[in-house]
């Protein structure tokens, strides 16, 4: 079955062409379950956005499902995100060959909709062909990128599949992520005391300083193979002739080993304490799980699935521990093992980012035989 490549950019290019921060995501979602629903697939969306912390999204995430026409056959998801990094107004598109890139100073949205477009043409295909399949399940998320939130708040019990494959990663095409670490994420408020800078900079105690103190102590960036830490963002000062009287500090910390992550954690919790105690001011640190480790066997079905289906399509295979974390990470934890696919999205979150319309037609072709692979598995 060769892949309709002209419809295959046209899909991607409608889908970054919507403007979807996190939160609003409705337009795009409303779009897919349309398309999807002249597939054949039943579509809802559950109620995650009233449950987002903060202020609530536009629509929930999408929840597609279509019955297969082969006994047996495990059920088998595939998950990507409508949302993007940034908000993408005005956004102009450069075609290059086989590379597609943002022409206006905006990211381009191929993380994850050069995810989402092999998806839904491979729908499509098995559509029309009507090629045997099993129970397919489509699992497409709002709120990823401000931390899995989607997922998350998504009922595990709506999900049918026994295995999950989600297209999240960069390439090559062919490689599986099989372990991605947790998080925890820091928000720690450091209050010392104001005073006027020149007049009376005895009397104050800067915040700006115990968090200073702290961090020039802090073991940060790569602590080891498994172990990543980071201060993200500090805000705190009213004028320069103010002594600080308060800072936020935002930060993370992640491992793929549960034990290294509380003791990373542990680590940048006393240190913010103990230095903000030594110049006489409080630290208040706030830590949030953002969400789960995990680790399947190289052995495992649905990494198995996978790369029969990779070497079915002719990309070679390799294995990878992600850094970063993905809806996968939440997939797991509700008992479904799932893996992470390449894409070809590169240079993600700048706006450098691009994607190759190539890798898209693999995508769509690995996706293809996993579910032919899947079919394959149930009738043995």
């Amino acid at each position: 079955m060769s892949i309709n490549e002209p419809r295959l950019l046209d899909t991607f290019l409608t889908l970054v062409r919507f403007n979807t921060p996190s939160r609003h995501e409705k337009p795009v979602s409303e779009w897919a379950a349309a398309y999807l629903e002249k597939l054949g697939f039943t579509v809802e969306f559950d109620d995650a956005h009233l449950r987002l912390p903060g202020e609530p999204g536009s629509i929930g995430n999408l929840i597609a499902f279509k019955k297969g026409t082969v006994e047996g056959a495990p059920g088998i998801f595939f998950s990507s995100h409508f949302d993007t990094v940034e908000p993408t107004p005005g956004l102009e598109i450069a075609l290059d060959g086989d590379i597609i890139t943002a022409a206006s100073d905006t990211i381009l949205g191929a993380d994850d909709k050069c995810g989402m477009a092999p998806i839904l043409e491979a729908m499509t295909q098995l559509h029309e062909s009507g090629e045997p399949h099993g129970d397919i399940q489509l699992l497409l998320t709002i709120c990823e990128e401000i931390g899995l939130v989607g997922a998350r708040l998504l009922d595990p019990t709506r999900i049918k599949a026994k295995y999950g494959f989600v297209l999240d990663a960069g390439p090559p095409v062919g490689q599986l992520t099989y372990a991605a670490p947790a998080q925890n994420s820091f928000r720690v408020t450091i209050t010392g005391k104001q005073s006027h800078a020149g007049a009376a900079p005895e009397l104050g105690i800067s915040a700006i300083v115990a968090a200073s103190n702290a961090i020039s102590k802090m073991t940060l960036g790569r602590i080891d193979a498994q172990t990543t830490a980071n201060i993200g963002t500090i805000h705190g000062g009213l004028a320069r002739n103010i002594v600080p009287g308060e800072v936020v500090i935002i930060a993370e910390a992640r491992s793929r080993v549960q034990e290294k992550l509380v003791a990373q954690t542990a680590h940048m919790k006393e240190t913010f304490e103990r230095e903000a105690t030594a110049l006489g001011a409080t630290a208040h640190v706030q830590i949030i799980g953002e969400y789960p480790a995990f680790r399947l066997e190289k052995d495992s079905p649905v990494l198995a699935l996978a790369a029969r289906a990779a070497e079915a399509a002719g990309f070679p295979v390799s294995y990878v521990e992600s850094g970063g974390g993905s809806d996968g990470n939440h997939f797991n934890a509700y008992g479904i093992p799932t893996t992470v696919l390449a894409t070809g999205m590169e240079k993600v979150h700048t706006h450098d980012e691009f994607c190759r319309l190539s890798d898209m037609v693999k995508d769509t072709q690995w996706i293809l035989e996993i579910v032919r692979a899947a079919v394959t598995a149930g009738v043995q």
